[in-house]
């Protein structure tokens, strides 16, 4: 790879000739547009031109910020503010490593708390005192801490940002009344404390922020419900995502009963599917709000969210009472937490009885299966041959999921391993420009160069032929896959997965149940340790569970699609029942068969 044009990023010159005449704006000013051009400029590698670059701008950036006479304006602080993790992944790519000998020095001076902020995230060290901040400056200090989240992407490799941002996520202040970068927090928080409460308290706040705010424009809904009416709401619904190839076929098995409207919430430049719809409408968030007029007069009886938290949008509207009837399904597998959906829409073999009414504050559908239906890969095996003399370990994982804790136990795999191991990491396309070298530099210097291979997000055939390699894929712990396991189990792969008491804890195991590999399942790190190495080194054994795995119908097991017309019974059930259903306080699951 090769980075994009670098001239001229940043003239430190030019910069030194302001702060000599005072022109603080105009310094702020060169310094923001440095910190954007600089991670654009970064293309998953970065020359060694480029490192130059960088070294120059973050030793002139850090002395320049902290001398007591260049002073911020309130709106030069909160676009610095914006960029908080932007600027400690570059202040971590550069030689300095880190702000923490500026944020001390920036401590001594009398007025400090604004460039304070800017430097301090996830990537510092030192110990601060959160109630101070906030009595020193309530309201950069509410930002603040919404933009703090933004390391959670690539940082949970990171011991430190893992541990700060589980920290930052618990704290409690009364003073936060208000939330930026919604689905950065909201979906974040899952892979930040999905052992915790963490990540159901602060959707909480930032559902009662919503409720009480304005983020929803003109939200006096006018619904009259036409009991065949039936809205899907969602920013994920092209056919190379996850939520899309395992939730669609539930959406289809409406027809012909249902009139469908398809409100979409994503990216504009993606080809979205036309059927089973029969109206498309999009809305996009805007200013800090999102309008709604073209859904403010429906008929919509029911409305269906796939993905509740992976878009702003999805967040905002899950906060309004738009129809009668409001579901949520496992495109994004976790609980709104007291939002205005009802109900959760999920599979019967997959929930743990002991524990799904704790996890969700919705009432539970119960649906025969695994509560997703898994389109069959469009994908030709093509039989490749290893490029690689490695014993190949697949970690086809988003980097959210790749935290600390795991890859301690892949570092656990390559000490205790016999055979040379490559361990190769894909990213997804969740991250991009400086988040991608960053999580890299972080995975490659803990486990070792030699061992461990990041790549980038690729296209879905690309990845199918790299992940064709591999001779064993692990999936990841605690937030484990569907995809994943669903793709590795196409190309004959073996998984190990490791099962905890939420649904995406738990699909994979089941998945891995359903074709006969119960061996594969664990329950605890040391025995996800122990039963990788027994693959690795006891190939008789891998070989074995292989042929079984050969001879498995995936059709009639992963891919199996009848379940989907349970989705359709359950919705009709619903919209029957809706009075009864609404005066039962009951929280007990209900099954549909």
């Amino acid at each position: 790879m090769t980075n994009k044009n670098i001239d001229s990023i940043f003239e430190t010159q030019t910069v030194l000739q302001l702060y000599l005449h005072q022109k603080n704006e105009q310094i702020s000013e060169a310094l923001i547009q440095a910190i954007i051009d600089f991670d654009q400029a970064i293309d998953k590698s970065i020359s060694p031109e480029l490192q130059n670059e960088i070294n120059n701008f973050i030793s002139t950036f850090l002395y320049l910020f902290i001398q007591p006479n260049y002073q911020l304006t309130l709106t030069h602080a909160e676009r610095f503010l914006s960029l908080n993790s932007v600027l400690a992944n570059l202040i971590f790519l550069s030689d300095l490593n880190s702000a923490d000998p500026y944020l001390s020095q920036l401590q001594k001076q009398p007025e400090y708390i604004a460039k304070f902020l800017i430097l301090f995230s996830a990537r510092s060290q030192i110990q601060v005192n959160y109630d101070v901040l906030f009595t020193l400056h309530k309201h950069l200090a509410c930002q603040w801490y919404s933009h703090y989240f933004g390391l959670y992407a690539s940082g949970l490799v990171n011991s430190v940002v893992q541990v700060n941002l589980k920290q930052h996520l618990l704290y409690e202040d009364k003073r936060i009344n208000d939330y930026f970068n919604l689905s950065c927090i909201y979906f974040g928080s899952t892979y930040i404390d999905g052992d915790g409460d963490g990540d159901r308290q602060i959707k909480q706040k930032i559902n009662q922020v919503i409720r009480n705010g304005n983020h929803v424009k003109n939200a006096g809904i006018c619904n009259t419900p036409n009991p065949k009416k039936i809205a899907v709401i969602t920013s994920r619904w092209h056919s190379g995502h996850s939520v899309y190839r395992t939730l669609s076929q539930y959406i289809e098995s409406l027809k012909p009963d249902y009139d469908i409207t398809l409100i979409y919430t994503g990216d504009v430049e993606q080809t979205l599917p036309a059927t089973p719809f029969d109206t498309i409408k999009t809305l996009k968030f805007q200013a800090g709000s999102i309008p709604i007029n073209s859904i403010q007069s429906n008929e919509f009886m029911v409305v269906y969210y796939p993905d509740v938290g992976m878009s702003d949008e999805s967040i905002l509207l899950s906060n309004i009472r738009l129809a009668p009837i409001q579901i949520c399904g496992t495109g994004h597998p976790v609980t709104t937490s007291s939002s205005e959906i009802d109900y959760f829409m999920s599979g019967i073999d997959v929930e743990d009885p002991t524990h799904c009414q704790n996890n969700y504050s919705e009432r539970l559908i119960l649906l025969p299966g695994f509560g997703c239906i898994h389109n069959y890969p469009n994908y030709t095996i093509q039989n490749r041959l290893k490029t690689r003399p490695e014993f190949i370990i697949n970690c086809s994982w988003a980097s959210p999921k790749t935290n600390y804790r795991t890859l301690s136990c892949l570092r656990t795999i390559i000490e205790k391993s016999q055979k040379p191991i490559l361990f190769r990491l894909f990213s997804s396309g969740i991250l991009h420009n400086s988040s991608f070298v960053v999580f890299a530099k972080d995975v490659t210097e803990f486990l070792g160069a030699e061992n461990v291979e990041v790549l980038e997000g690729k296209a879905y055939t690309d990845y199918m032929e790299i992940m064709e390699e591999g001779d064993l894929t692990l999936d990841p712990v605690h937030f484990g896959g569907s995809n994943i396991v669903a793709d590795s189990l196409y190309l004959r792969n073996l998984v190990v997965a490791v099962e905890g008491d939420k649904w995406y804890s738990r699909i994979g195991c089941q998945m891995l149940r359903s074709v006969g590999l119960e061996d594969l399942i664990v329950t605890n790190l040391n025995d996800y340790v122990d039963i990788t190495l027994r693959l690795i080194h006891d190939d008789t054994y891998r070989l074995n569970l292989q042929k079984r795995l050969a001879q498995v119908n995936l059709k009639k097991t992963i891919f199996n699609s009848e379940a989907k017309f349970y989705f359709k019974k359950s919705i009709d059930f619903l919209i029957k029942n809706h009075d009864s259903l609404k005066a039962d306080l009951s929280n007990q699951p209900i099954i549909i068969q």
